[in-house]
């Protein structure tokens, strides 16, 4: 086998190849020169850069590597490939990155526009969960994704962020202090951008699923229908790993209604963490749920007294019980038999 400075730059040219960018084989094509050479040389000089710069090349060959197979490399246990996900070749890393991962890794993600409400649980959540001994994953990004890695770093814990830009032009601008005291305290960036990549809605995506792969566990504080939050939750469901969300946000709610788990707050979510899974809080009576007709969600909270989030919370894990069933144009039917 080659030695490890000739498999990384094997795995450099390989993702900077897929990951082109559109000039380059137009450029190529005009001056007769093959895209793989000019890939190459880019690899070669990330390679040089990151090493003259103390910067780790995590790679397939290393015990920390996480992300499911590529093509012609032994598969890792536990993960498993998903069509049409192809990993990247290897993952730039600035800061402290041990050999083997640690056992918990938790990934709090949702809404670059998020509430208060949902910036300040998801600071709460991170923070109290780190200082458990959890190492908290996100994004970076403005929302939900900063107060997660704010409220690690309260707590002292560690947080790694992962990019979607290059490592050495980290995105967004405004988070490049935050960027600074992830990596002092003993947290770290990852990249599977060029080292000087601008963000690209490409690298988002497969971003999203790299976290999703990292984690143990993923939770959605807040996001809307189309936030990229979902894509990491989707990645997570499909590697079988728990998913937990906050209902109410439409994002989160249809991610309920694709497997994740229910919880409320931090209590829950610890609690839910702890067993593999959040029961959800309050009781809804389901008598009070027609069993023809159905009703809406702010029908059945006025009938039983429940709050609207009680109400969705509990809707969900009824429809993951197969007791309720969602009817086209959002009401409820109870599928119980009455006693």
């Amino acid at each position: 086998m080659k030695d490890r400075r000739g498999f990384a730059r094997d795995c450099l040219s390989g993702v900077i190849t897929a990951c082109r960018v559109l000039d380059d084989p137009v450029l190529c094509a005009h001056y007769g020169i093959a895209v793989s050479s000019v890939a190459r040389e880019r690899a070669h000089n990330d390679w040089r850069t990151a090493r003259s710069l103390g910067l780790k090349v995590l790679t397939p060959a290393d015990a920390a590597w996480f992300l499911p197979p590529i093509p012609g490399v032994q598969p890792i246990p536990g993960v498993q490939p998903i069509p049409g996900f192809r990993p990247p070749g290897v993952l730039f890393v600035r800061g402290r990155l041990d050999e083997v991962l640690p056992p918990k890794i938790l990934c709090i993600v949702g809404s670059r526009a998020a509430s208060r409400w949902a910036t300040d649980l998801a600071r709460e959540c991170a923070s109290s969960l780190a200082a458990a001994g959890w190492v908290i994953v996100s994004g970076g990004a403005l929302g939900v994704d900063g107060a997660a890695h704010e409220g690690a770093l309260e707590a002292s814990g560690c947080t790694w962020v992962f990019l979607g830009s290059g490592l050495l032009a980290p995105y967004p601008a405004r988070h490049a202090g935050l960027f600074e005291r992830v990596v002092s305290g003993g947290g770290c960036l990852f990249s599977a951008n060029h080292l000087y990549g601008k963000p690209d809605k490409a690298f988002f995506v497969q971003r999203n699923a790299y976290m999703a792969a990292c984690a143990s566990a993923v939770v959605v504080v807040e996001a809307s229908s189309v936030s990229g939050s979902l894509h990491t939750a989707r990645f997570a469901l499909r590697w079988k790993k728990d998913v937990l969300a906050q209902p109410g946000s439409a994002g989160c709610n249809r991610i309920l209604l694709e497997g994740a788990r229910p919880f409320r707050d931090l209590d829950e979510l610890v609690d839910g963490l702890a067993r593999g899974g959040a029961d959800g809080g309050g009781t809804l009576d389901e008598n009070k749920i027609p069993m023809q007709g159905g009703l809406f969600p702010e029908e059945i909270a006025a009938r039983t007294g429940n709050t609207l989030t009680e109400v969705f919370q509990q809707l969900q894990i009824g429809e993951l019980n197969g007791e309720v069933l969602r009817l086209p144009g959002g009401r409820y039917l109870n599928l119980r038999y009455p006693e």
